[in-house]
């Protein structure tokens, strides 16, 4: 995937959150009726990209967040073809007019990253590196809970998520490498934090 290409697919993906809902409310399920045509990268990218948008202040979501990533990165592990969710996650609904707020904050973050990424280190976006790869991601989400109860602090391991699944997305084996070093740092600030 080129670089003008990679950006366009991620931003095109936020443009399609807004476009596919409508009303005042929009919900977990219309989200995944979106993405859910895609691979499992875009699963584990929109909901940690929520925690870095104006949506993640809204009470319970970092758990809701952290629900919806393990069990998306499970599933990877299990090798299943397409995502499932229960239903009365799916009926879980938000305004919608936060969601169009974020739209433009999201796209700009999701250009830079775009522009950057490239197809290298082919080695880091096995199949094998994808399930190693979404098990750290349920490591990560699972931090979500506690530090939920701190101001912004989710912000980190959401920012090393987006980070790993847009490595997948992209086939950016570099990217990938990038997210689980930030992985790494950021279960020890975590744990460092938690245990005091």
């Amino acid at each position: 995937m080129s670089e003008s290409q990679a950006t366009a697919t991620l931003t095109s993906m936020v443009d399609d959150l807004v476009d596919d809902t409508d009303g005042d409310e929009a919900t977990v399920g219309e989200l995944l009726s979106v993405i859910s045509t895609r691979s499992f990268g875009p699963l584990l990218l929109i909901p940690s990209l929520i925690l870095l948008s104006p949506l993640g202040g809204i009470p319970g979501m970092p758990a809701i967040v952290a629900t919806v990533i393990v069990l998306m990165a499970g599933q990877m592990i299990a090798g299943r073809a397409h995502p499932w969710l229960p239903q009365f996650m799916l009926d879980l609904s938000f305004d919608r007019q936060r969601l169009i707020d974020s739209q433009d904050r999201l796209k700009s973050i999701l250009k830079i990253i775009g522009k950057a990424s490239k197809p290298r280190l082919q080695s880091l976006v096995t199949p094998t590196a994808e399930k190693f790869v979404a098990a750290t991601c349920i490591v990560l989400a699972l931090t979500f809970l506690p530090l939920g109860f701190v101001p912004f602090a989710v912000a980190v391991p959401a920012a090393a998520i987006c980070v790993m699944s847009l490595g997948l997305m992209t086939r950016d084996g570099l990217l990938t490498l990038i997210g689980l070093l930030a992985s790494v740092a950021t279960l020890a600030g975590a744990g460092s934090m938690l245990l005091r």
